[in-house]
């Protein structure tokens, strides 16, 4: 039986307190405040005294260390405190964050101090804290000034003229010596708060806006997340900007337009973090337009800005910085003012760099295409056939390097890590390589704060309050010595470097900035063209060795060799560590991609451990496996399907004969915002000498919930499924199944039906004009004049039932407007549909008719087997039976199965050549038949005695049904018996 262990949460010193203790705390600040409010309230008395005198008292007492006075390393304090002095008019950081240990990078709120002078619902105020939580991504913020406290809404979208909308409450100090208010504010504000979950219930329960407007959320103010607010501006200002370059210079193609319209957003997205960071004290944006043009004061400043910074973001361009490249001005001045700090609502200090990261990844998913006198933002194949761009969410990142780079430096000094090469290798915008060095600087940070004299000696800057941080100049050692990455899209790399640029700046302030530069000599930013580089992972140089092409089929290619590219890393035998999320292209997706055929051959001659179907994701496994080091380790997070498909053994075997604590980690199975597709994590360390057990475990944001250890040697050779999160002790009969040569998913294609926006959701609706209602289809089902017009018959998977036709309740036009598009193929012919929810059987039936069914239905089609032959062993008890007993989730309260377990369903030996088996075969699709008919009749009966005849007739064929399949799979008595008497639930 596998051994179970259950993760530790770790924690801080901190402050504790009661509420009885914080009332009588907060009681007497008040006293002291009214003995002089007439002092405190006059314009004189200032914020920093407000502060000092009141508010971080008042903190303190709810159980803060505001003062670190417990919590002294600096990389691990739960608020992070803005002392600076505002002399510029503009407010670019809150006053004070709130974190809540072990999580030190995800603010959970903000409080945004003001004196106590004046009325401190204001307008401008209240848009200040609003803007601070909304783009990090928090749902409530305070403002205070100690004679009030506000909590407002920051859900929402700031907009200055509509500030008093978000005010959630008010109190004046006088309430605070009110138990029942100060409780109010003590289970909302208190440190006790966030630890017993008060604080997110709370804001779990705020009541959600209403209205068509705000669900469609493309309005001012509207509810909208950060990165899907901000993205959509972005393609807002890429079209435009596309548009306008094409319209002043006809002659610019696809590839250039894209080029330079990501890089001229890059270069406003940068400067505006260079603004709210106030390493760059002025608010350049603001200004571009007062001495010339627009677009003339923009590249004068990104030429200064190239001096003081580098890095491939203001390099000069040879059109961009060409005096002859002609803009639209107007187009690029109303850019600029919308993007202005002034009037924009993103505050790119608050923001999360992993979070600018999401967006950037999102919007490099689209390319300009180009006639001879318009251009178009279209989306990239690859993501029109994946259904959307796949943006690994932060809290997979930091598991994956935690459990790769993270075990990799436990307990080294800087100067060992300073050897080490940590890579991705798909870095696409750059999510693992942030979270590399996100991981490398606290590790560093810590480090140096319990060694304070190497501290001293390695360049660490001392602060006022006696904690060592990581210089300037450390932090950019660290970036070149230890990160690496590969991508095949040049704007990704580009990106790629930005994301790495936002990070190592994200500390820094215009003085720290300055004095760097004068004491170094050095711009603020290294250039990285040696560290993320633009080439083809998985094809080397020797490409043409053998082969003929095109140099421009070539150049598509960029085949690299990284023994040649990166030669000092080789010499020392490989990275150190691999990781990353690879792209999620099958084997049977290549030509629709337009990869060349002579790819495959390549590809068949140089990887042996991956599938013949030669899916992308499992040779970049294999892939990583051979750049990593022996000793060093791999982990990424990839489909799961590789787990339990038949074809996929080699690779099984591969990655458990080549390891050592290898585990495969489960994430959620909407781990990819919007895109439902099931994955797995695993992580290694590579070996010539496995060790003797893996592990597998389930994770999600809040961590690793169970892990179970299992022996290897049960599945060393690779022809055994692993199944995460299944039975622990199978039955001898699901441990016979599981060794059945074939699996569903070896005979036929599955896939989950579409997603449609509707007219009332987000985007274009896919019901549109074509939408009928109930009656009108039930009283005409197949209105020729609306499929005349592209619509089809829908199914939603409650409208599935066992064994029966499928009986559409709407149309549904087929086209991008899906959310996930499925190759139409899937939708016509003769095909299984069954349904996601379990009820004490698999709900299956057979549709022949072009209906488009919803993703509670999963469609099985196959080439090789009869769909009726098909469907009755899906449906059979023995089915029943080894789903209810392998998988563990088939057994809750509300039983779902999924795509990849579906695909696991073991088959009979099938041989249509063998007179026996093709007998049981032909018998099989006939009673399918029958039985569709029966419950056909048993729908239109409108007798008792018809309907009892046809309810006889389909019990007795479901019997036949079932004890045909006992005989396919040659099940003993003994064995039947075990599966007719098994129930859902039972133990």
């Amino acid at each position: 039986m596998p051994r179970k262990t259950r993760a530790s949460i770790s924690t801080v010193p901190c402050p504790t307190t009661t509420f009885e203790k914080a009332f009588e705390a907060v009681q007497q600040l008040a006293a002291d405040f009214q003995a002089c409010e007439s002092d405190y309230l006059s314009p004189v008395y200032q914020e920093a005294e407000a502060r000092r005198d009141f508010i971080d008292k008042f903190l303190i007492a709810l159980g803060w260390d505001v003062n670190h006075d417990h919590q002294k390393n600096p990389y691990q304090q739960e608020v992070k405190v803005e002392r600076s002095v505002n002399t510029t008019g503009s407010q670019r950081r809150a006053d004070y964050a709130f974190h809540l240990a072990p999580n030190f990078q995800d603010v959970r709120f903000f409080v945004e101090a003001k004196k106590p002078f004046g009325d401190i619902v204001t307008p401008d105020n209240c848009f200040q804290a609003i803007r601070y939580g909304w783009s990090a991504q928090t749902p409530i913020v305070f403002l205070t000034n100690f004679c009030q406290l506000v909590i407002l809404d920051s859900r929402y979208m700031p907009d200055i003229d509509n500030t008093n909308s978000r005010i959630i409450k008010k109190f004046n100090y006088r309430e605070y010596t009110d138990p029942e208010k100060f409780a109010e504010i003590y289970y909302l504000l208190s440190r006790e708060a966030l630890l017993s979950g008060s604080f997110d219930q709370y804001a779990e329960n705020l009541p959600r806006r209403r209205g068509k407007a705000v669900q469609l959320a493309f309005f001012k103010g509207g509810y909208q997340s950060i990165d899907e607010s901000f993205l959509f501006e972005l393609d807002q200002y890429r079209e435009r900007l596309a548009r306008g370059f094409k319209r002043k210079n006809p002659e610019l193609d696809g590839d250039t337009l894209t080029e330079i319209t990501q890089r001229v957003i890059d270069r406003l997205v940068f400067i505006r973090f260079l603004e709210d960071k106030m390493i760059q004290p002025q608010h350049l944006i603001s200004q571009f337009g007062d001495k010339g043009t627009a677009w003339q004061d923009f590249v004068a400043a990104s030429r200064k800005l190239d001096g003081f910074c580098n890095g491939v973001v203001f390099k000069k361009h040879a059109i961009i910085d060409s005096p002859s490249f002609a803009v639209d001005d107007r187009d690029f001045g109303d850019i600029c003012e919308k993007l202005a700090d002034i009037n924009s609502p993103y505050d790119f200090n608050a923001i999360p760099i992993h979070i600018l990261g999401s967006i950037y990844e999102r919007f490099l998913g689209k390319v300009i295409t180009t006639t001879a006198k318009r251009a178009t933002v279209e989306e990239k194949p690859e993501v029109r056939k994946a259904g959307g761009v796949y943006y690994t969410p932060e809290y997979i990142v930091r598991y994956i390097v935690a459990n790769t780079v993270g075990k990799i430096i436990e307990g080294l000094t800087p100067s060992q890590i300073a050897e080490m090469r940590f890579a991705d290798i798909a870095c696409g915008s750059g999510s693992f390589l942030l979270g590399i060095f996100d991981l490398l600087l606290r590790y560093h940070g810590e480090w140096y704060n319990s060694h304070p004299s190497q501290a001293k000696r390695d360049g660490c800057d001392l602060r006022d309050d006696g904690s060592w941080h990581l210089s300037l100049g450390q932090r950019r050692q660290i970036l070149l010595n230890n990160i690496y990455g590969v991508d095949i899209d040049h704007q990704a790399v580009e990106v790629a470097q930005l994301s790495l640029y936002l990070k190592l700046l994200e500390e820094e302030t215009t003085a720290t900035a300055r004095t760097y530069q004068l004491e170094m000599h050095e711009t603020l930013l290294p250039s990285l063209n040696e560290n993320i580089v633009c080439g083809n992972s998985l094809i080397g140089t020797d490409l043409n060795d053998g082969f003929l092409f095109e140099t421009d089929e070539e150049k598509k290619l960029l085949p690299m060799d990284f023994k040649h590219r990166f030669p000092r890393i080789f010499k020392q035998g490989g990275f150190d560590a691999v990781i990353g999320n690879p792209p999620y292209v099958f084997g049977r997706d290549w030509k629709f991609l337009g990869i060349p055929a002579f790819c495959k051959e390549y590809f068949r001659q140089h990887y042996k451990a991956s599938p013949y179907q030669l899916d992308m994701f499992s040779l970049f496994m294999e892939r990583s496996m051979s750049l990593a080091k022996v000793g060093g380790r791999v982990g990424l997070i990839v489909p799961d399907v590789w787990l339990t498909n038949t074809y996929s053994s080699i690779t099984r075997k591969f990655l458990l004969n080549g390891s050592q604590e290898l585990c495969f980690a489960k994430p959620p199975s909407n781990v990819f915002h919007g895109i439902t597709v099931d994955t797995v994590v695993f992580t290694l360390q590579k070996s010539t000498q496995p060790d003797a057990q893996f592990s597998t475990c389930i994770i999600n944001s809040r961590g690793t919930l169970e892990i179970d250890y299992f022996p290897k040697q049960d599945f060393l050779d690779g022809s055994r499924p692993i199944a995460i999160g299944g039975k622990n002790i199978l039955s001898p009969l699901i441990e016979r199944l599981l060794t059945n040569k074939q699996k569903l998913g070896d005979v036929a294609e599955i896939t989950r039906g579409v997603h449609p926006y509707r007219a009332d959701g987000f985007g274009v609706s896919a019901f549109g004009e074509g939408y009928q209602t109930k009656r009108d289809l039930e009283e005409r089902p197949y209105n020729s004049k609306i499929q005349k017009r592209g619509y089809r018959p829908f199914i939603y998977g409650k409208d599935l039932h066992r064994f029966l036709e499928p009986t559409p309740k709407e149309y549904i036009k087929y086209g991008p407007w899906l959310a996930e598009p499925r190759s139409p193929q899937f939708f016509e012919g003769e095909r299984v549909y069954s349904r996601k929810i379990l009820s004490d059987r698999l709900l299956v039936t057979i549709e022949t008719k072009n209906t488009i069914a919803d993703q509670q239905v999963y469609i099985t089609k196959s080439s090789k087997l009869d769909a009726h032959f098909l469907a009755g062993i899906m449906g059979s008890c023995l089915m029943a039976y080894f789903i209810r007993s392998y998988f563990d989730e088939c057994t809750t309260a509300f039983p779902q199965i999924k795509i990849s377990q579906l695909r696991l369903l073991p088959l009979p030996e099938i041989d249509l050549s063998d007179e026996s088996f093709k007998s049981k075969h032909n018998k099989m699709i006939s009673l399918v038949r029958e039985l569709l008919k029966m419950n056909k009749g048993i729908v239109s009966a409108k007798t008792d005695s018809v309907l009892n005849f046809y309810s006889n007739k389909a019990i007795s064929i479901e019997g036949q049904i079932d004890q045909l399949v006992f005989d396919l799979y040659e099940l003993t008595s003994e064995e039947v018996k075990t599966v007719t008497s098994y129930r859902m639930g039972d133990d």
